[in-house]
């Protein structure tokens, strides 16, 4: 009896075909179905369903928690871990703290709250820290989610089991980077430029996974980590969806008692 073939998303389906089914169409189907099969994901499909669970963010209260280790993007040779949380609070309410350890020591911390066209931030950890923001200065979202742009290539791997969940998930290459500090003429020398292309080029290939949570496609993890190494990534993304989150101004600023950051 002949075969027909059909396509889908984890490759070629066969089920059986009329008996009169002619065999040149036959032999040209099934040739197109393993052309098919051949194609490893990434494809575009793969790129909309992670675009569509980020897009789904905008009406949605939610929290992230960001953990980051900056070490390996930091020419000084430094242990820099970068945290941060930020809650969103559809349309026009947000907050975000931001705090990182050097080596261990506790270095800077910051808190920012936007409510419509004003913000306030506390660069001390006080209540009595807060400045207000003018309206022409201000602050950008640093933890903000950015669309995922049109040209992203990522592949499907299907439903994946992590730290006891099954998610879908989703992956594409990360382009590698560092940061550094110049002077302030911006001039690097042609041997630093050497050294650091060198170091670029030593660095492992890192990969973005983000699992969405296959009841809600909603976003669950967003990590970076190198091949096989999900359980010790760079970058680690774990959103939350509370039934509750409130932002309001800072007590201090209601009070009248906020300066603002020009003072």
């Amino acid at each position: 009896m002949g075969r027909e073939c059909t396509t889908n998303r984890i490759g070629c389906v066969f089920r059986a075909a009329p008996r009169h089914a002619v065999k040149t169409l036959m032999l040209v189907t099934l040739l197109l179905c393993l052309g098919t099969a051949l194609v490893a994901e990434p494809s575009t499909v793969c790129r909309d369903e992670v675009a569509a669970a980020f897009e789904r963010l905008k009406t949605l209260p939610y929290r992230k928690a960001v953990t980051s280790d900056l070490s390996d993007r930091l020419s000084a040779g430094d242990r820099v871990i970068f945290r941060g949380t930020a809650e969103f609070l559809p349309p026009d309410r947000m907050r975000e703290i931001r705090r990182t350890t050097t080596n261990g020591v506790a270095g800077w911390t910051d808190e920012t709250i936007w409510v419509g066209q004003r913000a306030w931030s506390n660069w001390g950890g006080f209540f009595w820290g807060w400045r207000a923001w003018d309206p022409i200065l201000m602050p950008r979202l640093l933890l903000a989610d950015n669309p995922v742009p049109a040209n992203a290539v990522f592949e499907c791997l299907g439903r994946v089991e992590f730290e006891g969940t099954a998610y879908l998930g989703y992956r594409t290459r990360v382009d590698q980077a560092f940061a550094m500090i110049v002077p302030r003429d911006g001039a690097v020398s042609d041997a630093r430029q050497r050294e650091l292309a060198q170091k670029l080029k030593q660095m492992p290939q890192e990969w973005r996974t983000v699992f969405v949570d296959p009841q809600s496609t909603l976003p669950a993890l967003d990590l970076a980590a190198q091949e096989n190494q999900l359980d010790h990534p760079s970058r680690k993304v774990r959103y939350t969806y509370p039934t509750k989150i409130k932002i309001e101004p800072p007590v201090w600023c209601r009070l009248g008692l906020c300066r603002s950051i020009l003072h």
